[in-house]
């Protein structure tokens, strides 16, 4: 799992800076209803008094859909997933956004996102459960590389965070306060 993890990071990084020099500029059609899938690697983190620090890393994935406003301007709704499991406890990272997608230059692939919505954290093991729900926030960029004239494969990058959660302890609220953020790098394909 850790080779292919580094491998997907590598593989990302390098299209995500090489892509304007791949196929020739070609830049996919941008028109009508369009959807997309991705995977990747995640690090994600919980931040409260009593949690403990740092970053774990795993599995992240998306899905999205939505139309096009102008071939600039494209508006959906997208879903993320972050998965990691370490010494019996399963930690799960989640989020619903509306997402706003600007393309600053028509005859370029090149993306700036951005979107609201909401996330959910939980870590869990099989006697306890930790999780807290928010209003969440994400800003990405990311390069449509076209393959033909609809279809493109999208090396992209992604950070999506959320404050001022209420802190679930086996489904009692607590007094604690929590933050969550997940860093996101990958690959995806997008059919317009």
């Amino acid at each position: 799992m850790r080779c292919s993890g580094r491998a997907v990071l590598v593989t990302s990084l390098l299209l995500l800076f090489a892509a304007p020099q791949l196929l020739g500029q070609r830049v996919a059609e941008r028109h009508g209803f369009w959807f997309g899938g991705g995977v990747g690697m995640g690090s994600a983190r919980l931040s409260c008094t009593i949690c403990r620090g740092g970053r774990n890393g795993g599995m992240s994935g998306y899905l999205r859909l939505g139309a096009t406003v102008t071939p600039q301007i494209l508006l959906g709704a997208e879903t993320t997933v972050w998965y990691h499991s370490e010494a019996a406890v399963d930690y799960l990272l989640g989020s619903v956004q509306a997402v706003l997608y600007l393309y600053p230059a028509r005859k370029s692939g090149l993306y700036i996102k951005t979107g609201f919505g909401l996330a959910q954290y939980s870590a869990k093991d099989d006697q306890d459960q930790m999780s807290t729900q928010a209003l969440a926030g994400q800003f990405g960029v990311g390069y449509e590389i076209a393959v033909n004239g609809g279809l493109s494969i999208v090396p992209y990058a992604n950070f999506l965070g959320s404050s001022g959660a209420d802190l679930k302890f086996n489904n009692t609220v607590s007094s604690l306060s929590a933050n969550t953020s997940l860093i996101q790098v990958g690959v995806g394909l997008t059919l317009h």
